[in-house]
């Protein structure tokens, strides 16, 4: 067990978090988690507004650890991105670089790269490389859509689940092909993380390979689920117009919903991928 290690937390109040916590817990390590709002967070030590508390980077520089889970991906402001990737990515290196973290570990998503064009993707990837920068071993997960169990549904589950007797709604033709994973192996990953595997940029999908409207029927165990697709040339108009649809969620969802599923990020962290279908076939019982 673990004994008298810190971890530093950002996005503590998230839900990949939520599951994160109270398995450190367990296994010995304090926890000082960075929030926004304190409200949710289960850490040792809650810092609320983090990025503009001494506090937070106090607690930066102090940690044997460092789990940065920053992320916006559906915004129609460019500045939310670069705040809530970039900006705080910042404050964890400048922290980072002259304290005392072993290992910084970080979640992005598939296709993060500086040269992409996709704001979301251009911020994770530039935040990949700010970390690489410091010095420190640095472990970053690239995820595609992360899944939870059925009982109680996460937020991103409803997005793929009727509302109010209505169609699903899906932006394209529902054919784009998807990694998803399980949420238990993303937290999984990240506690071994702590301890072992090789410092680097890791592919962390689920091992089946599905398209989105296969996965809409698997989550709503209906194989005639009623789905609602756009065209992208229309969700793309939309896009400029409708609250809560941004350019930058669109074109991850037309474009850049696949990833590689890569045996070899299991294997060098000790773990085993869930299987989606099993998961969610299992609400029938």
């Amino acid at each position: 067990m673990a004994t008298n290690k810190i971890v530093a937390l950002t996005g503590a109040n998230c839900a990949t978090a939520g599951w994160l916590i109270p398995l450190e817990k367990e296994k010995g390590y304090h926890q000082n988690g960075s929030v926004r709002k304190p409200a949710g967070a289960k850490a040792d030590e809650v810092i609320p507004d983090w990025m503009n508390n001494s506090r937070a980077g106090e607690a930066l520089a102090k940690a044997d650890y460092i789990i940065h889970l920053p992320g916006e991906i559906n915004s129609k402001k460019k500045s939310v991105y670069l705040e809530s990737n970039i900006a705080t990515t910042r404050i964890v290196a400048e922290n980072a670089r002259k304290g005392n973290a072993r290992r910084i570990i970080f979640l992005s998503y598939p296709g993060a790269s500086e040269q992409q064009k996709n704001l979301y993707l251009y911020s994770k990837g530039l935040a990949e490389q700010i970390l690489q920068d410091t010095g420190k071993a640095t472990v970053i997960f690239r995820c595609p859509v992360i899944i939870d169990p059925p009982e109680p549904p996460s937020r991103i589950d409803t997005l793929f689940m009727p509302q109010n007797g209505k169609a699903v709604p899906v932006i394209g033709n529902g054919r784009q092909r998807m990694h998803p994973v399980y949420r238990g192996d993303v937290v999984a990953a990240i506690l071994a993380a702590l301890e072992k595997g090789r410092p680097g940029v890791y592919e962390l999908s689920g091992a089946e390979e599905m398209t989105i409207n296969r996965f809409i029927q698997l989550v709503n165990l209906d194989p005639d689920v009623k789905i609602a697709q756009t065209p992208g040339w229309l969700a793309r108009l939309l896009s400029r117009f409708v609250k809560g649809l941004s350019p930058t969620f669109v074109d991850i969802m037309l474009r850049h919903t696949d990833s590689p599923y890569e045996p070899a990020t299991y294997r060098e962290f000790g773990i085993e991928p869930s299987s989606i279908t099993g998961i969610w076939s299992r609400k029938r019982k």
